[in-house]
């Protein structure tokens, strides 16, 4: 080799090892001073012995720059010619997934140069969602088809669903496996199944440096948009105050076309301050921006749109009591030495030396909030941050701030979105449709919207979306250049190879994870995944056990954890992963790992050393053992955290804890419930306290899981769900996607995480069967015209002995609340809508079930259910709940007696309620009542259900007095029980019409009919709690891979679903009847 520098490569196989090999390895072994046969690197002038200094001296410089131009690696292209034809796919990841890799005008750009000999051909997937239009990609050149198998290359943003890879080509997109993490290895596993050659533009870095700026990327455009979406919320909580202001007319950012709209419009907001001025009685507005990186850069761009001024820290307090009317902002840049003091320093103003704070942050203590915050109306956070170091603003310290009556913080800009972060009030990250939410730091109290007694605070995890157009172009104008090598002939073997810095981004070809990615093999495989529970205990026999590692920091950007395994596998010592975990937006990550072996102190020793030689990694090294306990886990149970242990929690614990594989942890806080569900699990524990209040006791057991499972009422799995991204643990609910967890999309899927929803017996199973018959139809060529789908949880018929033909096998609280429940359906191509106050007096006979005489009454939107399973042709949409015929007549003149509203009791007793009721009916009786109020109902019925539940008597005490319907609903569960003989029933009914091309209709019915065991297990029980048990099982196995909130309404869901309720004997009893040759009527 031309260089002073001896290498000494042994060749493997037909292949040489990468320049990026060669510096691990001799960063791992050669500065180590440990050997591996066949292989050495040596500067002649340095020695062989250990030497921190040397590898962090100017030779090291030389010796990358030497290897950059010698080794270049040929195997990634062997077998991957170029035919110049590139592909751009439909992105699936997000609604608001925008972005494209190429714009139609790079598109047109890269047709252009490229020569008439071998012209670059493009294709494009037909999307209605992108940014650009397909029109715009045909008129710059593109094919516009399904099909890209012509491509050599295809492009993304983000991660291309598994199925839709194509086998043996090329392609680039963000996919977020480099860290290792369980969740995100099913699609690596498909990229190196496919025999697909990956390059990640995340790993794309000048120079192809582990430690390189990355050269594509989405710039500044996350602190652009959050500074655009801040002004609307300045706006809006002033006007709160009181004053009208030029901010509260400033849209969010995915409102304006383009960024030079955004901008006008910004520039246009900012005259109006500068000609009319603020309103005179408001103090300077004060803009506070912390972070120096791209982010930062971004929302000060915008910043400087408006009339403004910097000002010093120093400053502040002056400024503070300068009068107005102002006709600028001011902005203030928030260093280290504003946030931060040395705990021994008597001085606030003391330079404070980076490098050390970085390495010692618990010997600092923070300042912002006596220093910066009591003159802060908007801070603007761009930060990185992460547990070492303090918060910049803490609950209390904000608390203190209004206490003192520094209350003039109106908004709070996250942008770096890191939740409960460095301003410990972000307790949630926000939507690009609901961008804020209000913090209240008087009592704690977070609520949607915007109020005059708190703190506006934005903290959208998916800014960069919102300039879609913007950001594609800068993101493409970075890509751009690297593709000629890719698709022409040199994106092969015969042509040279691609360019180091694509040769060291790409993660995987010939089936094959490459050199520099080698390391994801073991996080990857099915030991790793065994043994990379998040439970970590602590055990006395720690020397026996040998010693542990425990590194902190960005350990796969910065190559350590590579350069540590390696220096690991190189030892006579046996190594184990006992935790891999990311955290952060930043890309920090958090390793556990146990070393046993005569050597291990000699390789820990080395691994502590290696640490601070690469300081680009940030790290913390750790060492537990010898006279110390080590940390180490049993690794053979998967843990399932169950919360709530109500009526279907013992049906769950029983199906998820039957294998000795299951550790089922059961929280709630009635403590005989929890350990009579606990005892239906074979290896189960109870855990008895308030899991909706006792916050961080939840947290702590959420944190140890391997799923959770909320059985707890639906208000409460927003919480919980936000504690298992925080995580890094999957969930599962048997309600409805309810507001709070949608919210969660997106970190939940930043987090490559599943939040299971909908998987019970309505929703659930419903679902389920349903999907299963209208996809068949659809695979067939079929559209469905007709979907009705009604279920009911009642009594068996044997059992239906009380007026109301009703018993309860779960909450009446719940069965009286949806009897009120508003809903829409569509029949026959008409929309028809029915007020919650008038549901009861909507049923309709049902013939489904032929020996039993039933109602159906309509269950809420139906209508949202076209979208939902995709069939919106059809003309008929209804969903409903199934009782015996008279219940909802009967309850009808029950609400509208009052019994129903939650409203205050006029007597202890319930005849006193029921006379008062009366009264104020204009009534003297029932039968008066009735005729009066709901004539339709029968008067006698009503007065026989409230003598048989009681309530003509003085005797029978109210439960509830502030609240008549939680004192009826108290009556009924205790009247309205199963007798220890009795058994109750579900009913399932769907009718599904589908109508083909050449004029055939089926109709198909599925009817399930369920009935509880005597004395064991209810049939609603189990319907429910089995349903959710499979949920979750899938998810442990690894059957669900898709990540986000999910419903079972996919094949991949329901198709294992269904098979393993069948093995439970939860089977649908279905018909299909076939006209051929018909018309829909």
């Amino acid at each position: 080799m031309s260089t002073p520098i001896r290498a000494h490569v042994r060749r493997e196989g037909l292949r040489l090892l990468s320049r990026s090999q060669i510096r691990r390895r001799h960063l791992s072994y050669g500065a180590l001073g440990v050997q591996r046969p066949g292989f050495s690197f040596h500067h002649p002038s340095t020695p062989t012995t250990p030497s921190s200094k040397r590898l962090s001296s100017p030779s090291w410089n030389t010796l990358s720059r030497a290897l950059s131009t010698s080794v270049t690696s040929k195997s990634i292209n062997e077998g991957y010619a170029g035919n110049g034809v590139v592909g751009i796919v439909r992105e699936s990841y997000n609604k608001w997934e925008r972005r494209v890799p190429l714009t139609p005008d790079q598109v047109r750009a890269l047709i252009a140069q490229s020569p008439a000999s071998s012209p670059i051909k493009v294709l494009v997937q037909p999307a209605n969602h992108r940014i650009f239009t397909d029109a715009e990609y045909v008129a710059a050149g593109a094919t516009l088809q399904e099909d890209l198998s012509e491509a050599c290359l295809i492009l993304g943003v983000k991660q291309v669903k598994e199925e839709n890879l194509l086998p043996d080509k090329s392609y680039m997109f963000f996919s977020h496996v480099i860290k290792g993490q369980p969740e995100n290895m099913p699609l690596l596993q498909k990229l190196l199944d496919s025999n697909i050659r990956f390059f990640d533009y995340e790993c794309i870095t000048q120079g192809g440096e582990s430690d390189g700026r990355r050269l594509v990327a989405f710039g500044e455009f996350a602190g652009i948009a959050g500074m655009i979406d801040t002004f609307q919320a300045i706006g809006q909580q002033l006007l709160q105050s009181g004053y009208s202001t030029p901010f509260l007319n400033s849209p969010s950012s995915y409102m304006y076309r383009d960024l030079v709209a955004a901008k006008f419009g910004v520039s246009s907001m900012g005259r109006d301050i500068s000609n009319g001025g603020l309103p005179s009685s408001l103090e300077p507005l004060v803009f506070a921006f912390t972070g120096g990186g791209n982010v930062a850069r971004g929302a000060r761009e915008i910043f400087e749109l408006l009339p403004h001024k910097y000002v010093k820290v120093s400053e502040l307090e002056e400024l503070k009591k300068v009068p107005g009317p102002h006709t600028c902002v001011y902005g203030v840049l928030v260093e280290q030495e504003d946030m931060v003091k040395l705990k021994a320093s008597a001085s606030s103003d003391e330079k404070i030396e980076k490098a050390h704070y970085r390495k010692n942050p618990s010997e600092y203590e923070p300042i912002f909030h006596t220093k910066v915050g009591p003159y802060v109306n908007v801070l603007v956070n761009g930060m990185y941050w992460d547990q070492r170091y303090p918060r910049l603003l803490t609950k209390d310290q904000i608390k203190g701030l209004y206490a003192a009556g520094n209350d003039g913080l109106l908004a709070l800009a996250d942008i770096s979105c890191d939740i409960g972060g460095s301003v410990e009030f972000l307790e949630k990250s926000t939507s690009v449709e609901k961008p804020y939410f209000n913090y209240d730091p008087r009592t704690d109290e977070v609520t949607d919207k915007i109020r005059s007694e708190g703190i506006a605070v934005m903290g959208v995890d998916i800014l960069p979306s919102e300039l879609p157009r913007e950001a594609s172009k800068h993101f493409g104008d970075a890509l751009l250049p690297l593709l000629p090598e890719i698709l022409g002939a040199n994106g092969s073997a015969e042509g040279g190879g691609v360019g180091v810095e694509l040769t060291n981004s790409c993660i995987t070809a010939h089936g094959e994870l490459m050199d520099n990615f080698r390391y994801i093999e073991q996080l990857k495989s099915s030991a790793f995944k065994e043994q990379s529970l998040r439970s970590l205990r602590s055990v006395p026999e720690a020397e026996e056990r040998g010693l542990v590692v425990e590194l902190d920091g960005h350990l796969f950007d910065s190559g350590l954890i590579n350069s540590v395994l390696d220096l690991m596998e190189a030892s006579a010592c046996e190594v184990e992963i006992i935790n891999m975990s990311v955290r952060g937006t930043e890309g920090r990550s958090h390793a556990v790992l146990r070393v046993t072996g005569d050597k291990k102190e000699e390789v820990v020793n080395k691994v502590r050393d290696l640490v601070p030689l690469l300081p680009t990694a940030e790290a913390t090294c750790s060492i537990h053992g010898g006279s110390r306990q080590a940390v180490v886990t049993d690794m053979s149970q998967k843990r399932v955290l169950v919360l709530g242990a109500g009526r279907v929690a013992n049906s769950f614990a029983e199906y998820i804890g039957r294998g000795d594989d299951r550790k089922v942890v059961v929280a709630g806080n009635v403590d005989s419930e929890v350990r009579s569900v606990a005892a239906e699990a074979k290896h189960g524990e109870g855990v008895c306290f308030d899991v909706t209040s006792d916050k961080a006791r939840l947290e702590g057991l959420v944190k140890e899981s391997d799923v959770v499972v909320s059985l707890l009422p639906a208000p409460f799995h927003g919480m919980v769900g936000d504690l298992c991204i925080n995580n890094g643990v999957n969930m599962v609910t048997a309600s409805y996607v309810s507001p709070a967890v949608r919210e969660l999309e997106q970190r939940c899927l930043d987090a490559g995480l599943s939040i299971l929803n909908e998987v019970g017996l309505d929703p659930g199973m419903d679902h389920m069967s349903a999907m299963k018959i209208m996809d068949d139809v659809k695979e067939r060529g079929g559209m469905i015209k007709h979907f009705s789908s009604v279920c009911g949880g009642l009594p068996a018929p044997e059992a239906a002995t009380n007026p109301l033909m009703y018993k309860f096998s779960w909450s009446p609280m719940g069965v009286m609340t949806a009897s009120q429940n508003s809903a829409v359906y569509l029949r026959e191509g008409e929309v028809v809508k029915v007020e919650g106050s008038e549901l009861l007096n909507s049923a309709e006979d049902l013939h489904a079930f032929p020996t039993m005489n039933l109602e159906c009454l309509p269950n809420r939107d139906s209508l949202i259910y076209r979208d939902l399973y995709d069939i919106q042709e059809a003309d008929t949409v209804f969903r409903g709940t199934i009782r015996f015929k008279g219940f909802s007549q009967l309850m009808y003149g029950i609400k509208k007696l009052g019994l129903l509203e939650d409203a205050p009791c006029d007597s202890d007793n319930w005849a006193g309620v029921v006379q008062g009721m009366l009264a104020k009916g204009g009534a003297a009786s029932v039968e008066e009542f009735v005729a009066k109020h709901c004539p339709k109902s029968d008067a006698q019925s009503i007065a026989d259900c409230l003598n048989w539940l009681g309530m003509n008597g003085a005797d029978l005490k109210v439960a509830h007095p502030g609240s008549a319907i939680k004192s009826f609903c108290a009556l009924l569960e205790s009247r309205l029980l199963f007798e220890g003989d009795e058994r109750d029933m579900v009913l399932m009914h769907h009718d599904i019409r589908a109508e083909f091309p050449d004029g055939t209709i089926e109709k198909h019915r599925s009817n399930l009919q369920v009935y509880g065991e005597v004395a064991k297990m209810s049939a609603m029980c189990k319907t429910v709690g089995y349903t959710a048990a499979i949920g979750a099982e899938m998810i442990l196995r690894g059957d669900i891979v898709d990540k986000g909130i999910l419903t079972p309404m996919d094949k991949s869901i329901y198709g294992k679903g269904l098979e393993l309720l069948e093995e439970e004997g939860l089977v649908f009893d279905e018909t299909c009847e076939v006209i051929k040759g018909a018309r829909a009527a």
